[in-house]
């Protein structure tokens, strides 16, 4: 369903009064067009709409209406600087496209990001990433999937030979 589609119907449910499933939309808009910022200010007059302070800061902090208020409701929901970052579910650096406001909280969240550490802030295809490229928990999460795929694998055959021993 294209984008426009889906914004009617968003606009569509709330006329109705149906916010619930306004909300779902919207999520799912942000989510396949990331780096939309109008619907991450449309997302954030909703929840600001229904009170959820934090995520109206949240889907709100990049744009230039969000408030004091929510900023603050959204740090103390995401404490540390990086989950703030991973948060906000960009992709590519908004820097250039962000008005003053906005862009200076990123530039001041991104400079706390790289104090906490371990590395500077890098925009990859998959959004902000530390700049470490090889670092142990990436060879952690590789080892723990290959060990699972070879228990799988060891419990398939097992269960192989045993269905083939029942049988004969």
């Amino acid at each position: 369903m294209a984008r426009e589609q889906v914004l009617a119907r968003v606009e569509a449910d709330l006329r109705r009064g149906h916010v619930y499933p306004a909300m779902q939309r919207l999520a799912s808009l942000t989510a396949a067009y990331p780096d939309d910022l109008e619907l991450r200010s449309r997302r954030a007059a909703l929840y600001r709409q229904v009170g959820n302070v934090a995520e109206a800061g949240r889907w709100g902090f990049l744009t230039e209406d969000a408030d004091a208020p929510e900023i603050a409701a959204f740090e103390r929901a995401y404490p540390g600087a990086w989950q703030r970052l991973r948060a906000l579910r960009v992709v590519a650096d908004p820097t250039d496209r962000l008005g003053p406001v906005a862009g200076a909280r990123l530039a001041h969240l991104v400079a706390q990001a790289e104090r906490e550490g371990p590395a500077p802030v890098v925009w990859t295809d998959l959004g902000p990433r530390s700049g470490e490229p090889d670092s142990w928990h990436d060879a952690l999460g590789c080892l723990v999937t290959t060990v699972i795929g070879l228990v799988l694998v060891a419990l398939t055959v097992v269960g192989l030979i045993t269905v083939l021993r029942w049988a004969l």
